[in-house]
Formats: structure tokens, C-alpha cells, sequence
């Protein structure tokens, strides 16, 4: 999972800190999901978007793991 967290505070000029303080969680958590190596609860990433004033599909972008085959069916 990637996010856009990083791109989004800068947006509002906030810092590490001032998220987290908002969303109630330690800096590090805000660290951790900026480099996705966190995944977050919904509710943390419900409260993230927002204090950032945007959608979790905005802030959060799931992607397929590499090589790993998926399906459709029609």
C-alpha cells in the first residue's frame, strides 16, 4: 500500500506531529503509514481523511502484490 499522506500534510502545513496529535496517534504511527510500513485501521484512516480534508481512496492507494496472479470472472 502507498499513500499520500506526506503530500497531503504539506498541503495543509502540517507537521508529523500536528497529525498525529489530531488523529490521536504517536508520531511514529504518521512515520510508519507515510512509508507503508503500516497498515492503518479504517478508523485511523477515517480520521486521517479527515484532518487532511479528503477520502480514504485519496490518501490511501492499495496495489496488488507483484506476482501474485489475480482473477475476474465475467
Amino acid at each position: 500500500m502507498r499513500t499520500r499522506i506526506k503530500e497531503f500534510r504539506a498541503r495543509h502545513d502540517l507537521t508529523q506531529e500536528d497529525l498525529a496529535k489530531k488523529v490521536g496517534v504517536r508520531r511514529e504511527t504518521i512515520v510508519f503509514l507515510e512509508k507503508g510500513r503500516y497498515n492503518p485501521s479504517l478508523k485511523l484512516a477515517h480520521d486521517i481523511a479527515k484532518a487532511l480534508h479528503s477520502s480514504i481512496d485519496e490518501l490511501f492507494i492499495f496495489e496488488e502484490d507483484e506476482g501474485k496472479e489475480t482473477t475476474t470472472d465475467n
